[in-house]
Protein backbone atom coordinates (compact mmCIF):
# COMPACT_ATOMS: atom_id res chain seq x y z
CA UNK A 1 0.00 0.00 0.00
CA UNK A 2 1.98 3.76 -1.00
CA UNK A 3 -0.86 5.50 1.23
CA UNK A 4 -2.88 4.27 4.45
CA UNK A 5 -6.24 6.19 5.01
CA UNK A 6 -5.87 7.90 8.54
CA UNK A 7 -7.37 6.63 10.99
CA UNK A 8 -11.18 7.24 12.70
CA UNK A 9 -8.97 8.21 16.10
CA UNK A 10 -9.73 6.45 19.50
CA UNK A 11 -8.63 5.23 22.94
CA UNK A 12 -7.83 2.67 25.41
CA UNK A 13 -6.64 3.09 28.71
CA UNK A 14 -4.47 5.86 28.38
CA UNK A 15 -2.74 5.54 24.67
CA UNK A 16 -4.18 7.88 22.02
CA UNK A 17 -4.58 5.40 19.25
CA UNK A 18 -5.05 6.00 15.16
CA UNK A 19 -8.01 3.52 15.60
CA UNK A 20 -9.65 1.02 17.53
CA UNK A 21 -9.05 -1.79 15.44
CA UNK A 22 -6.25 -4.39 16.07
CA UNK A 23 -5.47 -7.61 15.80
CA UNK A 24 -6.03 -10.46 18.36
CA UNK A 25 -3.67 -13.22 20.01
CA UNK A 26 -2.81 -15.55 17.19
CA UNK A 27 -1.35 -14.50 13.93
CA UNK A 28 1.13 -12.09 14.99
CA UNK A 29 3.89 -14.73 16.03
CA UNK A 30 6.98 -12.75 15.81
CA UNK A 31 7.83 -8.99 15.33
CA UNK A 32 7.89 -9.41 11.80
CA UNK A 33 4.26 -10.28 11.93
CA UNK A 34 3.85 -7.42 14.29
CA UNK A 35 5.66 -5.14 12.22
CA UNK A 36 3.81 -5.80 8.80
CA UNK A 37 0.21 -6.01 9.89
CA UNK A 38 1.07 -2.28 11.92
CA UNK A 39 2.13 -0.70 8.61
CA UNK A 40 -1.23 -1.73 7.20
CA UNK A 41 -3.56 0.18 9.51
CA UNK A 42 -4.48 -2.31 12.66
CA UNK A 43 -3.32 -0.20 15.56
CA UNK A 44 -3.70 -2.63 18.62
CA UNK A 45 -1.63 -5.61 18.06
CA UNK A 46 -1.52 -8.67 20.24
CA UNK A 47 1.42 -10.33 20.27
CA UNK A 48 0.61 -14.33 20.03
CA UNK A 49 0.61 -16.00 23.37
CA UNK A 50 3.66 -16.73 24.99
CA UNK A 51 5.36 -18.87 28.00
CA UNK A 52 7.60 -19.74 30.53
CA UNK A 53 9.41 -22.62 28.36
CA UNK A 54 9.55 -23.85 24.95
CA UNK A 55 6.48 -25.47 23.53
CA UNK A 56 6.15 -26.80 19.76
CA UNK A 57 3.31 -26.61 17.59
CA UNK A 58 0.89 -29.47 16.78
CA UNK A 59 1.90 -31.13 13.65
CA UNK A 60 0.72 -30.17 10.16
CA UNK A 61 -1.89 -29.44 9.63
CA UNK A 62 -3.06 -27.35 11.97
CA UNK A 63 -5.45 -25.13 10.79
CA UNK A 64 -8.15 -26.27 8.43
CA UNK A 65 -11.18 -24.55 6.51
CA UNK A 66 -14.69 -26.41 8.83
CA UNK A 67 -18.77 -25.47 8.73
CA UNK A 68 -19.64 -25.24 12.34
CA UNK A 69 -23.03 -27.27 12.34
CA UNK A 70 -24.86 -28.37 14.92
CA UNK A 71 -23.13 -32.07 16.72
CA UNK A 72 -19.49 -30.78 15.04
CA UNK A 73 -17.57 -28.24 13.29
CA UNK A 74 -17.00 -29.98 9.26
CA UNK A 75 -14.19 -30.08 7.76
CA UNK A 76 -14.73 -28.05 4.04
CA UNK A 77 -13.01 -27.30 1.00
CA UNK A 78 -15.79 -24.61 -0.40
CA UNK A 79 -14.01 -20.94 -0.79
CA UNK A 80 -14.77 -18.58 1.88
CA UNK A 81 -16.18 -15.15 0.42
CA UNK A 82 -17.66 -12.17 1.59
CA UNK A 83 -16.42 -12.38 5.63
CA UNK A 84 -17.87 -15.68 5.78
CA UNK A 85 -14.72 -17.67 6.80
CA UNK A 86 -14.83 -20.20 9.57
CA UNK A 87 -11.51 -22.09 10.87
CA UNK A 88 -10.56 -24.58 13.62
CA UNK A 89 -6.89 -24.49 15.00
CA UNK A 90 -5.26 -27.00 16.51
CA UNK A 91 -1.76 -25.29 17.55
CA UNK A 92 -1.39 -26.80 21.01
CA UNK A 93 -0.61 -22.69 21.78
CA UNK A 94 3.36 -23.78 20.53
CA UNK A 95 5.45 -20.53 22.29
CA UNK A 96 9.58 -19.85 21.90
CA UNK A 97 11.91 -20.11 24.52
CA UNK A 98 10.96 -17.10 27.09
CA UNK A 99 15.06 -15.37 25.99
CA UNK A 100 13.86 -15.94 22.61
CA UNK A 101 10.58 -14.28 23.13
CA UNK A 102 11.64 -11.49 25.55
CA UNK A 103 13.86 -9.99 22.85
CA UNK A 104 11.57 -10.34 19.80
CA UNK A 105 9.05 -8.52 22.04
CA UNK A 106 11.08 -5.49 22.15
CA UNK A 107 11.56 -5.86 18.86
CA UNK A 108 8.45 -5.70 17.95
CA UNK A 109 7.65 -2.72 20.49
CA UNK A 110 10.63 -0.74 18.41
CA UNK A 111 8.68 -1.42 14.83
CA UNK A 112 5.53 -0.24 15.69
CA UNK A 113 4.51 3.59 15.38
CA UNK A 114 2.77 6.45 16.89
CA UNK A 115 -0.47 6.14 18.00
CA UNK A 116 -0.47 2.30 18.31
CA UNK A 117 0.05 -0.04 20.73
CA UNK A 118 1.48 -3.68 21.57
CA UNK A 119 -0.26 -6.52 24.37
CA UNK A 120 1.47 -9.43 24.87
CA UNK A 121 -0.55 -12.40 25.48
CA UNK A 122 0.41 -14.94 28.69
CA UNK A 123 -0.50 -18.31 29.64
CA UNK A 124 0.61 -19.58 32.68
CA UNK A 125 2.73 -23.49 32.14
CA UNK A 126 2.06 -25.62 35.72
CA UNK A 127 5.61 -27.67 36.10
CA UNK A 128 5.25 -31.45 36.56
CA UNK A 129 3.87 -31.80 40.02
CA UNK A 130 3.59 -28.49 40.45
CA UNK A 131 0.03 -26.95 41.91
CA UNK A 132 -2.04 -23.86 41.70
CA UNK A 133 0.31 -21.75 43.46
CA UNK A 134 3.36 -22.82 40.53
CA UNK A 135 0.42 -21.93 37.82
CA UNK A 136 -0.17 -18.70 39.73
CA UNK A 137 3.34 -17.82 39.67
CA UNK A 138 4.33 -18.65 36.23
CA UNK A 139 1.76 -16.52 34.77
CA UNK A 140 2.78 -13.57 37.45
CA UNK A 141 6.37 -14.24 35.67
CA UNK A 142 5.43 -14.57 31.89
CA UNK A 143 3.47 -11.33 32.60
CA UNK A 144 6.75 -9.47 34.06
CA UNK A 145 8.58 -10.22 31.51
CA UNK A 146 6.65 -9.33 28.64
CA UNK A 147 6.45 -5.79 30.28
CA UNK A 148 10.18 -5.71 30.85
CA UNK A 149 10.61 -6.39 27.12
CA UNK A 150 7.73 -3.47 26.31
CA UNK A 151 4.31 -4.42 26.48
CA UNK A 152 1.93 -1.60 26.82
CA UNK A 153 -0.58 -4.47 28.28
CA UNK A 154 -0.53 -7.71 29.23
CA UNK A 155 -3.49 -10.19 28.19
CA UNK A 156 -3.57 -12.91 30.75
CA UNK A 157 -4.66 -16.32 28.54
CA UNK A 158 -7.79 -18.00 30.81
CA UNK A 159 -9.26 -19.35 28.28
CA UNK A 160 -7.72 -22.59 28.43
CA UNK A 161 -8.07 -26.14 30.32
CA UNK A 162 -7.73 -26.12 34.00
CA UNK A 163 -6.22 -29.33 34.27
CA UNK A 164 -5.63 -29.25 38.01
CA UNK A 165 -9.05 -29.09 38.99
CA UNK A 166 -11.64 -29.80 36.45
CA UNK A 167 -10.20 -31.49 33.00
CA UNK A 168 -13.82 -30.80 31.09
CA UNK A 169 -13.68 -26.42 32.99
CA UNK A 170 -11.58 -23.52 31.47
CA UNK A 171 -9.15 -21.73 33.78
CA UNK A 172 -11.38 -19.15 33.70
CA UNK A 173 -14.54 -20.82 34.75
CA UNK A 174 -12.50 -21.65 37.88
CA UNK A 175 -13.26 -18.06 39.76
CA UNK A 176 -11.23 -18.39 42.74
CA UNK A 177 -8.10 -19.43 40.53
CA UNK A 178 -8.50 -16.95 37.83
CA UNK A 179 -8.86 -14.39 40.52
CA UNK A 180 -5.88 -15.22 42.06
CA UNK A 181 -3.82 -15.21 39.09
CA UNK A 182 -5.15 -11.84 38.14
CA UNK A 183 -4.45 -10.66 41.37
CA UNK A 184 -0.79 -11.71 40.99
CA UNK A 185 -0.38 -10.20 37.83
CA UNK A 186 -1.78 -6.97 39.21
CA UNK A 187 0.73 -6.73 41.76
CA UNK A 188 3.71 -7.60 39.65
CA UNK A 189 3.19 -5.37 36.73
CA UNK A 190 2.33 -1.52 36.02
CA UNK A 191 0.56 -1.64 33.14
CA UNK A 192 -2.91 -2.78 32.49
CA UNK A 193 -4.02 -6.39 32.61
CA UNK A 194 -6.50 -7.75 30.64
CA UNK A 195 -8.67 -10.82 31.11
CA UNK A 196 -9.40 -13.34 28.00
CA UNK A 197 -12.09 -15.35 28.60
CA UNK A 198 -14.50 -17.92 26.52
CA UNK A 199 -17.80 -18.69 25.72
CA UNK A 200 -19.84 -18.87 28.93
CA UNK A 201 -22.62 -21.05 29.42
CA UNK A 202 -25.39 -18.59 30.60
CA UNK A 203 -25.77 -14.96 30.96
CA UNK A 204 -25.49 -15.23 34.67
CA UNK A 205 -22.35 -16.69 34.78
CA UNK A 206 -20.92 -14.14 32.89
CA UNK A 207 -21.85 -11.37 35.36
CA UNK A 208 -21.16 -13.63 38.45
CA UNK A 209 -17.70 -14.21 36.59
CA UNK A 210 -17.21 -10.46 35.40
CA UNK A 211 -17.94 -9.25 38.62
CA UNK A 212 -15.72 -11.21 40.84
CA UNK A 213 -12.61 -10.70 38.80
CA UNK A 214 -13.41 -6.96 37.77
CA UNK A 215 -11.42 -5.82 41.05
CA UNK A 216 -8.02 -7.36 39.27
CA UNK A 217 -8.42 -6.85 35.83
CA UNK A 218 -8.21 -3.59 34.15
CA UNK A 219 -10.46 -5.30 31.19
CA UNK A 220 -11.88 -8.52 29.19
CA UNK A 221 -10.90 -9.88 25.92
CA UNK A 222 -13.84 -11.84 24.54
CA UNK A 223 -15.04 -14.03 23.24
CA UNK A 224 -12.04 -16.79 22.75
CA UNK A 225 -12.87 -19.52 20.28
CA UNK A 226 -15.14 -22.45 20.84
CA UNK A 227 -13.76 -25.58 21.40
CA UNK A 228 -16.02 -28.06 19.17
CA UNK A 229 -15.15 -31.58 17.71
CA UNK A 230 -14.01 -31.28 14.56
CA UNK A 231 -14.20 -34.32 11.71
CA UNK A 232 -14.15 -34.49 7.90
CA UNK A 233 -17.14 -35.83 6.32
CA UNK A 234 -16.85 -39.16 6.91
CA UNK A 235 -17.03 -38.57 11.02
CA UNK A 236 -12.95 -39.15 10.93
CA UNK A 237 -11.18 -37.00 13.47
CA UNK A 238 -10.25 -34.01 11.30
CA UNK A 239 -6.58 -33.59 13.04
CA UNK A 240 -4.24 -36.46 13.92
CA UNK A 241 -3.08 -36.88 17.41
CA UNK A 242 -3.30 -37.87 20.85
CA UNK A 243 -6.22 -34.94 22.33
CA UNK A 244 -6.60 -33.36 18.73
CA UNK A 245 -10.28 -35.00 18.59
CA UNK A 246 -11.53 -31.33 19.72
CA UNK A 247 -10.20 -27.39 18.94
CA UNK A 248 -11.00 -24.18 18.95
CA UNK A 249 -13.51 -22.95 16.16
CA UNK A 250 -12.55 -19.07 15.23
CA UNK A 251 -14.66 -17.15 12.68
CA UNK A 252 -17.43 -16.10 10.89
CA UNK A 253 -19.72 -18.80 12.68
CA UNK A 254 -18.46 -17.61 15.97
CA UNK A 255 -19.59 -13.79 15.37
CA UNK A 256 -23.58 -14.50 17.36
CA UNK A 257 -22.35 -16.07 20.11
CA UNK A 258 -19.22 -13.79 20.82
CA UNK A 259 -21.26 -10.68 19.64
CA UNK A 260 -24.14 -11.04 21.95
CA UNK A 261 -21.71 -12.15 24.94
CA UNK A 262 -19.87 -9.16 24.50
CA UNK A 263 -23.48 -7.29 24.09
CA UNK A 264 -24.27 -8.87 27.97
CA UNK A 265 -20.93 -7.13 28.97
CA UNK A 266 -21.36 -4.00 28.16
CA UNK A 267 -24.90 -4.24 28.72
CA UNK A 268 -23.54 -4.98 32.63
CA UNK A 269 -21.09 -2.33 32.55
CA UNK A 270 -23.52 0.03 31.99
CA UNK A 271 -26.01 -0.89 34.45
CA UNK A 272 -22.86 -0.53 36.83
CA UNK A 273 -21.95 -3.44 38.14
CA UNK A 274 -17.99 -2.44 37.53
CA UNK A 275 -16.08 -0.11 34.70
CA UNK A 276 -13.64 -1.95 32.93
CA UNK A 277 -12.80 -2.29 29.06
CA UNK A 278 -14.87 -4.47 26.85
CA UNK A 279 -12.40 -5.83 23.85
CA UNK A 280 -14.26 -7.68 21.39
CA UNK A 281 -13.30 -10.60 19.71
CA UNK A 282 -14.38 -13.59 17.61
CA UNK A 283 -16.30 -13.56 14.27
CA UNK A 284 -15.28 -9.63 13.89
CA UNK A 285 -15.12 -11.10 9.75
CA UNK A 286 -16.87 -8.64 8.09
CA UNK A 287 -16.01 -4.11 8.43
CA UNK A 288 -19.51 -3.76 9.55
CA UNK A 289 -19.36 -6.14 12.53
CA UNK A 290 -16.29 -4.63 13.56
CA UNK A 291 -18.27 -1.50 13.54
CA UNK A 292 -21.46 -2.79 14.98
CA UNK A 293 -19.28 -4.13 18.19
CA UNK A 294 -17.76 -0.39 18.63
CA UNK A 295 -21.14 1.63 17.87
CA UNK A 296 -22.36 -0.84 20.92
CA UNK A 297 -19.67 0.37 23.46
CA UNK A 298 -17.26 -2.02 23.03
CA UNK A 299 -13.69 -0.35 23.52
CA UNK A 300 -11.73 -2.30 20.68
CA UNK A 301 -12.34 -4.84 17.88
CA UNK A 302 -9.43 -6.77 17.40
CA UNK A 303 -9.84 -9.45 14.21
CA UNK A 304 -7.43 -12.78 13.93
CA UNK A 305 -9.33 -14.85 11.26
CA UNK A 306 -10.12 -12.07 9.30
CA UNK A 307 -6.61 -10.59 8.95
CA UNK A 308 -5.23 -13.92 7.83
CA UNK A 309 -7.87 -14.00 4.74
CA UNK A 310 -8.27 -10.23 3.80
CA UNK A 311 -4.52 -8.38 5.48
CA UNK A 312 -6.52 -5.26 4.40
CA UNK A 313 -9.19 -5.34 6.11
CA UNK A 314 -7.73 -2.31 8.11
CA UNK A 315 -7.45 -0.77 4.84
CA UNK A 316 -11.56 -0.77 4.41
CA UNK A 317 -12.11 -0.19 7.55
CA UNK A 318 -10.75 2.98 7.75
CA UNK A 319 -12.44 3.87 4.66
CA UNK A 320 -15.63 3.30 5.92
CA UNK A 321 -14.63 6.06 8.97
CA UNK A 322 -15.90 4.22 11.69
CA UNK A 323 -16.26 6.08 14.39
CA UNK A 324 -13.94 6.36 17.65
CA UNK A 325 -14.77 3.61 20.37
CA UNK A 326 -15.54 4.69 23.72
CA UNK A 327 -12.42 5.50 25.85
CA UNK A 328 -11.25 2.97 28.28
Amino acid sequence: MRRIPSGPGGKLFDHTLNSNLGIAAGPLINSKWVESFARIGYDILTYATVRSDFRAAHALPNIRQVENQEQAAIITRRTHINGNMTIAVSMGLPSMEPDVWRKDVRRAKDKIREGQMLIVSVLGTTPPGGDAEALIADYAQCAAWAVEAGADAVEVHLAQPDALFEPNQMIYENIPLSAQVLYRVRTRVSVPVLAKVGPFRTPRALHDTATKLAPWTNGFVLVHGITRRVVDDKGNAAFEGDGRDRADVVGSDTFQVSSRQVEEMISWRKAGAWDRAVIAVGGLTTVERARQVLREGANAALIATAALFDPLFAVRFRRSRAPAAAAG
